[in-house]
């Protein structure tokens, strides 16, 4: 696999794994298998830089009031789903 960082080309050797990484069918798990010096050190420098920006996961957690709102969210799709199929319209008397 050959690509480009802010640092210049990355050359490393690739191990296809399976499909639909991260429940994204279109994507394509892979594994790195091996990578010459330089392509390392350009592949380090730009994750590092990725880390500490915001194109970065890492390091980010739930707080406890974002996990309540997730799962009261979760809760209320869940109601809506049993509602929504069998729901009747009130008759106007």
């Amino acid at each position: 696999m050959a690509f480009g960082t802010v640092f210049g080309r990355v050359n490393a050797h690739i191990e296809f794994l399976h499909t639909g990484a991260d429940g994204v069918p279109l994507a394509q798990a892979f594994a790195f298998l091996a990578m010459d010096a330089v392509s390392s050190k350009r592949f380090k420098t730009a994750v590092e830089q990725m880390e500490t920006s915001d194109l970065s996961d890492v390091g980010q957690r739930q707080t406890p009031i974002d996990a309540a709102f997730e799962t009261l969210r979760e809760s209320v799709r869940q109601l809506s789903g049993m509602l929504s199929p069998g729901r009747r319209k009130r008759s106007k008397n």
